[in-house]
């Protein structure tokens, strides 16, 4: 072996001696430490000192350097387990707090705060037998003061949010608020406090928020955006009146411009997306409600007026403005209907809107419908139109008028109309009679003339036959009308047969007897048959069962049977046969109107 060998093993086995004499050393003052620690941990439990105890015990327990009283280590630990959970517990809580501050994760420290809380309740337990050792274990890691630091935080940067959404009109984050209402009222200084800080707060951010969305013309916007705040805020259980106070103040305000430019539609349409909001809010009466009732019916009630003083377009143009809050239609209809009523002109142009309308007139509620118009145009076109019960509208003419007659009148006949049958008369200028009469009947296939004639007048009888004054002779019709000496009857009768009227006789003004009962009838007109025994011109005397009569009047008289009419009004002497030498007789006079 050489020296420098011999050296190096010699100087190997003193490092190792030493690193043992080191080893030695460390053992022999960890088992020291241990001993001491048994010894303190003993001091401090037998104080009733258990969190320091626990930590002594703990230390001891994990110093292995020596097997020391480890009997009494696991039995006191084990006593004292529920403050050594309560350490561990807590101090991960710290360290999650810290995390979750540092990071800003707000859902995270919630988290923590909601362990804490749950921790606090299972530790501090009735039934746990060192609870008392909790809120001194709680406050070692000073964890409630690092929450509270940590929320203020929390708070601080929630209301500068609100700001910048604010300034930024964003209307659609409010999870700062959802967030500054989850933390624990403990952070705020209490309930009252939590709950007065923050209703300054939101109401100052939610009304300046509305006003500038009211103000933008956001209206139904800031509606929806009020009604979803209620139902959030309700959802949380706060208490937030001033957002439906603020949307009446507004939603008045706006009402009330509308009213103040007779804005009527503006103001309807407002009004519906109010009744939306309140129906929507679960709301029935508001004080605003009450000012949109009373100014819609300050508006129908002026529109009512205005159709009585037929202003009716002018109360159709309202009807129609406030149709957006609430069903009009009824009142519109009925308006265009007395307008109708009122101007039929207007129900002949919905019809027909080319012809130039005269003599113009109208009903309602006649003829199977709600309302009727006639009237001719230029050329004497005879026109009906009829709004039936559904508002469609029916259109009629006729162009049987002469159209070289100038037309006095269009009317409705009276008597010869039906309730669902209309008669029109027409009435012009004649050249040989008083009028021109026409009269023609509205079936649903078209109209169909009655009679056309001239004459001095007409009425229609009980019968609906027409007694006719005067009527021009010169029809077929009525050549049989014509008395013997060819003069015009005065009046005579015309009855319907099918479509139209015809000539059927002369009216019958007198009362038929028997020649015999002549004297029972003076000065009335009679008809009488007798026997003329002897003719001539202007006067004839006639027999009848041994009585004489004479005749008297403006015909020529022939012998023979022969029908008179006349009035019987005096009596006078004569001598049949002109033999004077007999006693005259006193014998009746009758001035002849007609002979048959």
């Amino acid at each position: 072996m050489t020296m420098k060998n011999a050296l190096t093993l010699r100087n190997l086995y003193i490092l190792l001696c030493a690193a043992a004499l080191v080893l030695i050393g460390v053992k022999g003052y960890d088992m020291n430490r241990k001993i001491d620690w048994v010894a303190t941990a003993g001091q401090y439990y037998d104080r009733k000192d258990l969190i320091n105890a626990e930590e002594w015990y703990q230390k001891a327990a994990a110093n292995r350097s020596i097997r020391y009283k480890e009997d009494l280590i696991a039995s006191r630990l084990k006593e004292l387990e529920p403050i050594t959970s309560m350490r561990q517990s807590l101090s991960r809580l710290d360290q999650r707090a810290e995390t979750a501050a540092r990071n800003r994760d707000f859902d995270g420290l919630m988290n923590v705060y909601a362990d804490l809380v749950a921790a606090k309740k299972e530790y501090m337990a009735a039934s746990q037998p060192l609870a008392a050792y909790y809120p001194k274990i709680s406050a070692m890691y000073g964890i409630s003061e690092d929450l509270t630091k940590d929320f203020k935080q929390f708070q601080s940067l929630f209301y500068q949010q609100a700001k910048d959404q604010l300034a930024q009109g964003d209307v659609n984050d409010n999870a700062f608020k959802w967030n500054l209402l989850a933390i624990p009222a403990e952070f705020y200084g209490g309930a009252v406090a939590k709950s007065k800080q923050l209703s300054g707060k939101f109401q100052s951010y939610d009304e300046a928020l509305m006003a500038r969305m009211a103000g933008a013309g956001q209206y139904q916007n800031m509606l929806d955006w009020s009604l979803s705040m209620m139902t959030e805020y309700k959802s949380r259980s706060f208490k937030a009146n001033w957002v439906k106070e603020k949307a009446d103040s507004l939603t008045r305000t706006l009402l009330t411009k509308d009213v103040q430019g007779d804005q009527a539609a503006n103001f309807a349409a407002h009004a519906k997306m109010y009744a939306a909001y309140m129906a929507g809010a679960g709301m029935k009466q508001s004080a605003v409600q009450d000012y949109i009732t009373r100014q819609i019916g300050t508006w129908l009630k002026g529109a009512d007026r205005k159709v009585k003083n037929h202003k009716y377009e002018e109360a159709i143009a309202i009807y129609q403005a406030l149709s957006g809050y609430e069903d009009t239609e009824d009142k519109i209809k009925a308006a265009q209907l007395a307008w109708t009523v009122h101007d039929p002109v207007r129900l002949l142009q919905s019809a027909d809107p080319s012809p130039s309308y005269d003599f113009v007139s109208g009903g309602a509620d006649r003829f199977g419908g709600k309302a009727y118009a006639i009237g001719a145009d230029g050329s004497n076109t005879v026109y009906f139109t009829r709004m039936n019960s559904d508002e469609t509208v029916q259109g009629y003419s006729s162009h049987d008028f002469p159209q070289g007659a100038a037309i006095r009148k269009v009317s409705i006949e009276p008597s010869l109309s039906t309730g669902s049958t209309p008669v029109i008369l027409v009435e012009a200028d004649s050249t040989t009679r008083k009028a021109l009469y026409a009269a023609y009947e509205v079936r649903e296939n078209g109209m169909v003339q009655l009679f056309q004639l001239s004459a001095d007048g007409y009425s229609v009888q009980s019968d609906k036959s027409l007694l006719v004054t005067n009527p021009e002779i010169g029809g077929d019709s009525v050549t049989g009308g014509m008395d013997a000496a060819g003069g015009t009857a005065p009046e005579v009768i015309y009855e319907r047969r099918g479509d139209a009227y015809e000539f059927t006789g002369f009216q019958q003004d007198f009362t038929d007897i028997v020649a015999t009962d002549l004297p029972s009838h003076p000065g009335e007109k009679v008809r009488f048959t007798i026997y003329i025994v002897q003719g001539g011109q202007g006067e004839a005397l006639a027999e009848m069962e041994g009585s004489y009569i004479k005749l008297r009047g403006n015909f020529q008289f022939t012998e023979g049977s022969v029908t008179v009419i006349g009035t019987y009004n005096e009596s006078e002497e004569m001598y049949p046969d002109g033999d004077q030498t007999v006693e005259p007789v006193n014998v009746p006079v009758v001035d002849v109107e007609r002979l048959e």
